[in-house]
C-alpha cells in the first residue's frame, strides 16, 4: 500500500539549523529523519512505497537526499503549490492511490515512533471498530498538541485543535501522534472542508468530516516524540535507543603516553555506561559519529551526540550536546547545553553553556539536562567562535556567524 509523509514545512522553529539544510535531513542517530521514516514504513511489510509531500523550493534538495539511497525507485515526490493546509497536502495523494486500494497511510514528517509495532496495531483497531480512520495517540497534555478524548473502546470521543490551547493547557487526555490509517473516503471528506479561521484546509476538519460516514478511532502508543525545536531534536536521541556496532571494536587508539582514538564507524555508548581509558571519560548516552576524533583529557557525557568527522581537542568536555558533521572544538573547551549545525569551529578555551564540574570525578555528579529552549546555545552552520570566548546560555547565532567577543547574561529584569 502507498503511505504519504507530509513533508512541506520550511522548519521555522528549527533554526538555526534550517538555515542551511532541510528540517527533514536533520540526524536521528546521525540518520537523517526522513531517510529513518522511509526506511522503518518500507521495512514494515506493509507499505510498498513512499510518497513526500513537498513544496516547490524543496524538490532538488530533496530528491538528492533519497537519490542515493538503496529504496530511492520506491520513494515518490508531490509538491504541494501554494500550501495551503494538511488537509489540502493529503489531497495531493490521492493520484498515486490505486482504485481498488481502500486505505492510505499518512505521517508528519517530523515524528519518531517505532513505527513497525504501531503499523499492525493501526489495522487491528480499524477491523475492530470498522473505522473509517484510526489515528495513532500518546498519553500527554494539550500544551503543545491537539488533545483527543477516547471511549473505552478506542473510539475517539472529541479532537481539541492545538489552537485552542487557553482551553486545553492543563487537561489531560491524549495528543494527536501524527500517524494516521484511512478510507480513501478521506479524499471525499476533503473536497468538503471549508477553510479554517487560519485560511487553511486542516487535516482535523476533514477528519471531523468523515466521522459523519463512521467510527474515527484511535490506537495508544508506547513511545512517541515530535520533533519541533532545537531541544526536541536533543532529546530524542536520548529517548530512542541507538543500535550500532560494538564500541571496542569501532575504536582507533593513537598517541603517545596519553591516548586518544578515532571511531573507526558509528560508535556508542549506552545510558548505564560510565568507563574510563587512558585520560578520557566517557559517560553515556555518547555516540560518535565515524571518522570522529577524540583527544586525551576529554570528559564526554552525558548526552553527548556527535556527527561524523568531528574533532574534540584535549581537555574537551561535554555535556548535553548534538554536534552536526564536520564540527571541531580546540583544546580545553568547556560545553554544555549546544546544539550547533554543521562544520562549526569553537576557539581553544571557549565556555559554552552552564558550568561543567573541572574534573572527572566530579563530572560523574547529576548534570540536569535543559528542559526549556531558553537553556540551550544555538549556534548555525559554518559559524566560528573565537579561543576563550563565554557564551551563555540563552544564545542563539546564525548560520555563517563569526563571533569574537563574550556575550553575557542578560540581567533579570
Amino acid at each position: 500500500m502507498i503511505a504519504a509523509i507530509l513533508a512541506a514545512g520550511r522548519g521555522k522553529r528549527m533554526r538555526p539549523l534550517t538555515e542551511t539544510r532541510l528540517k527533514g535531513s536533520l540526524p536521528f542517530h546521525n540518520k537523517p529523519l526522513l531517510l529513518w521514516l522511509v526506511e522503518q514504513l518500507l521495512s514494515s511489510g506493509v507499505v510498498s512505497r513512499v510518497v513526500l509531500v513537498i513544496t516547490p523550493w524543496q524538490e532538488a534538495a530533496m530528491r538528492s537526499l533519497f537519490a542515493s539511497t538503496a529504496f530511492s525507485a520506491d520513494v515518490l515526490f508531490t509538491v504541494q503549490d501554494p500550501p495551503k493546509g494538511t488537509a489540502d497536502a493529503v489531497a495531493q495523494v490521492e493520484p498515486f492511490v490505486a482504485s481498488d486500494q481502500r486505505q492510505l497511510l499518512v505521517l508528519n514528517g517530523d515524528i519518531l515512533a517505532d513505527l513497525p509495532a504501531v503499523l499492525p496495531r493501526l489495522f487491528v483497531q480499524q477491523t475492530a471498530l470498522h473505522a473509517k480512520a484510526v489515528l495513532a495517540v500518546f498519553p500527554g497534555t494539550g500544551s503543545r498538541y491537539g488533545l483527543l478524548q477516547l471511549a473505552a473502546d478506542g473510539t475517539v470521543l472529541s479532537i481539541k485543535e492545538k489552537q485552542q490551547l487557553a482551553a486545553i493547557a492543563t487537561e489531560s487526555g491524549y495528543i494527536n501522534a501524527g500517524i494516521y490509517l484511512f478510507d480513501r473516503a478521506i479524499f471525499d471528506a476533503i473536497r468538503q472542508t471549508p477553510l479554517s479561521e487560519r485560511g487553511e484546509y486542516e487535516l482535523t476538519d476533514a477528519i471531523t468530516l468523515l466521522g459523519k460516514e463512521g467510527p474515527i478511532g484511535a490506537t495508544i502508543i508506547d513511545a512517541w516524540m515530535s520533533l519541533e525545536n532545537p531541544l526536541d531534536l536533543l532529546k530524542a536521541q536520548s529517548y530512542f535507543k541507538a543500535t550500532v556496532e560494538d564500541e571496542l571494536r569501532c575504536m582507533q587508539f593513537h598517541s603517545g603516553g596519553e591516548i586518544g582514538f578515532k571511531a573507526a564507524d558509528e560508535l556508542f555508548f549506552d545510558a548505564e555506561t560510565t568507563i574510563e581509558f587512558s585520560s578520557i571519560t566517557i559517560r553515556g548516552p555518547v555516540l560518535l559519529g565515524k571518522g570522529t576524533v577524540v583527544e586525551p583529557g576529554a570528559i564526554l557525557g552525558p548526552a553527548v551526540f556527535l556527527g561524523k568527522d568531528c574533532t574534540l581537542g584535549a581537555g574537551v568536555k561535554l555535556a548535553h550536546c548534538l554536534l552536526l558533521d564536520g564540527c571541531r572544538l580546540e583544546a580545553g573547551c568547556t560545553v554544555r547545553n549546544l546544539v550547533a549545525g554543521e562544520e562549526v569551529l569553537i576557539g581553544a578555551q571557549t565556555k559554552i553553556g552552564p558550568p561543567i564540574p573541572p574534573t572527572a570525578d566530579a563530572a560523574r555528579a547529576p548534570l540536569d539536562p535543559p528542559s526549556q529552549l531558553e537553556e540551550l546555545v544555538l549556534i548555525g552552520a559554518k559559524s566560528v567562535i573565537g579561543s576563550k570566548m563565554t557564551l551563555p546560555q540563552g544564545t542563539k547565532l546564525s548560520a555563517y556567524a563569526v563571533h569574537t567577543r563574550d556575550l553575557k547574561e542578560e540581567p533579570p529584569d
